[in-house]
């Protein structure tokens, strides 16, 4: 999709939960910030950008961000996960497509984000696929969020990936592996990294 002439609106959320491996996983200081904060500050250069988070855990988001309460922050009494912050993000926001990003992803790329936008079609969100899908790096169809996710988030025993499994005519899906015009933005895929244990922190922390 040539995203200068359908102009979709698309807003950025990034879902800030527990984690079991690293304490407040979010907050740790990577490269000298606290984690979230260099995909945050990316998606805010590219989309309106939302966060939500638990409210135990809004004052500090409001206090690093500098921003007034309510600002570009939801937050749920639940420890719902990601896919239930998906679909909260999607019943209070007003976009046509929401970039969903995990918090511990510090390596987004701006150019990969706008080559990922341009893949958009009318009804459809993108998503990339390595050896399995990427559900925290992908783009997703607001009303087909709210159709769909309001079930599964009903149902714990249901992910993301499983979504899209069942729905593939809902997506573009972009083998990550054999597009070369990512692999031209990032050789290495970088942007894709996660932190998840502290054996990453120090692995990729410089």
């Amino acid at each position: 999709m040539n995203s200068n002439e359908r102009n979709p609106s698309i807003f950025a959320v990034m879902p800030i939960g527990k984690s079991t491996r690293i304490k407040d996983k979010a907050f740790v200081k990577f490269n000298g910030k606290f984690l979230f904060l260099d995909g945050y500050e990316i998606l805010r250069e590219n989309f309106p950008t939302f966060i939500v988070c638990h409210p135990d855990v809004e004052e500090k988001i409001h206090e690093i961000l500098n921003v007034k309460k309510d600002e570009h922050i939801l937050t749920d009494i639940l420890n719902i996960g990601p896919l239930g912050a998906l679909y909260l993000a999607a019943k209070n926001l007003t976009c046509d497509y929401i970039f969903f990003v995990g918090c511990d992803m510090p390596f987004l790329n701006s150019e990969i984000i706008k080559f990922m936008c341009r893949q958009i079609d009318v009804g459809k969100g993108v998503v990339l696929k390595r050896e399995k899908f990427e559900p925290l790096h992908a783009i997703y169809e607001r009303k087909f969020v709210i159709d769909v996710f309001g079930k599964a988030a009903a149902n714990n025993g249901w992910k993301i990936s499983k979504i899209i499994e069942e729905n593939p005519d809902k997506f573009n899906v972009i083998d990550v592996n054999e597009n070369n015009e990512l692999k031209k933005i990032d050789k290495e895929i970088k942007f894709l990294n996660d932190i998840d244990t502290v054996e990453d922190l120090n692995k990729f922390d410089i």
